[in-house]
């Protein structure tokens, strides 16, 4: 991955370049392959697997929300 391809888009570290033009959000992805995994429940996809999902997809949503609420207050605050 060249080092272009890591930087961060309008000061979001999770937006990072897919392609030309494009952007993608991990948290986006990751909560899409975790649907997969759970709808698909392939037999090497452990409940400690499953676990760990939901612990980062937590992770994740707390991040998000910490994210909106500094920016409503730096909203505010102009």
């Amino acid at each position: 991955m060249s080092d272009s391809e890591v930087e961060e888009r309008s000061g979001d570290r999770r937006k990072k370049p897919a392609r030309e033009g494009q952007a993608v959000d991990v948290g986006d992805v990751f909560r899409e392959l975790f649907n997969l995994l759970e709808q698909y429940a392939p037999t090497w996809y452990t409940e400690e697997h499953h676990n760990r999902a939901v612990a980062a997809l937590r992770l994740l949503q707390e991040d998000r929300q910490l994210a909106e609420g500094k920016a409503a207050r730096s909203h505010k605050a102009s």
